[in-house]
């Protein structure tokens, strides 16, 4: 794909942040976010609803520390970002730890491919060092972005360490297709976005209220009875991050219609319970509601 002007601007005006450590980008970040919290508020009004609703046991002062918390921590995941596109390999190793990853490898042993379900949780920008670590072929999915320029910039992100980039509405065949090839492949797939209205088709309660979920994940892992593990990215500290391992299942069409959707969306509450301000709370999760939907 033909890179724009923009973006080489873009990787112009990052380089010189591989200069100083990271420790001196997060002084940067302590200013954008008086910036973007305090000047512009930055969708201000969509988390702080977003975290009313999610818990309505919380009173004024404790929901806004966890906004407060919230907004360092995204204008961190901004400079973290920025600060990936020219870190070394050394560093990144450093930066990020796994839990569980024998996990991984035995299901290589079994011969079998995995649907790796996650979340906007952490920064997830930095798990694209996982494919150096996997025997299985590495897709990440992704949805492609009407920016040229970020688009192009998060691909060379996602795709810096061996991963294959797979735009969402190519997955289904890609996948199929490789497992009717005996390729043995490890799928990354974000599933906690709103579903586009008339995709509709499975709600179930999530943060106190009534939420539409995707199942793409699941209906994929049952169509090539690939394994489905969640993955939960751990902040242990600021720039360091721990990737935890998760088995849901090694025999999907064994398990109830939903039930993996269900298992992957308990286990993405129970870390957003445990740690709020990691979760995106600026995206319009609840826009739908199922009484304007057909399901």
């Amino acid at each position: 794909m033909k890179k724009s002007i923009g973006y080489y601007i873009l990787m112009a005006l990052t380089w010189p942040m591989q200069l100083f450590p990271l420790r001196f980008h997060y002084v940067i970040s302590n200013c954008l976010y008086l910036v973007v919290y305090h000047v512009f508020g930055y969708r201000k009004a969509v988390v702080t609803e977003n975290l009313r609703n999610s818990f309505p046991e919380k009173n004024e002062h404790e929901l806004k520390l966890i906004e407060k918390k919230f907004y360092h921590h995204f204008v961190d995941m901004f400079v973290e970002t920025l600060y990936l596109t020219h870190i070394t390999k050394k560093e990144h190793s450093k930066r990020l730890v796994y839990e569980n990853m024998e996990l991984i490898d035995d299901l290589y042993a079994q011969k079998k491919s995995v649907i790796c379900i996650t979340a906007h949780y952490g920064n997830w920008e930095f798990t694209s060092l996982l494919g150096v670590h996997l025997k299985h072929r590495l897709y990440a999915i992704y949805k492609k972005l009407n920016n040229k320029m970020f688009d192009r910039f998060y691909k060379d992100i996602r795709g810096k360490e061996g991963a294959i980039l797979l735009e969402m509405r190519q997955t289904f065949k890609q996948l199929v297709l490789d497992s009717k090839n005996g390729e043995l492949f490890f799928a990354g797939l974000i599933a906690d976005q709103r579903p586009l209205k008339n995709e509709i088709q499975f709600w179930m309660p999530f943060l106190n209220q009534d939420t539409p979920m995707i199942v793409g994940p699941e209906k994929i892992a049952k169509k090539i009875n690939a394994a489905v593990v969640w993955t939960e990215l751990e902040l242990v500290k600021r720039g360091y991050y721990k990737l935890v391992f998760k088995l849901i299942t090694d025999d999907p069409k064994s398990t109830q219609e939903h039930e993996i959707t269900k298992v992957s969306m308990k286990y993405l509450e129970d870390a957003i319970i445990r740690c709020p301000e990691l979760w995106l709370w600026s995206h319009k999760r609840w826009k739908h509601k199922r009484e304007n939907t057909s399901k």
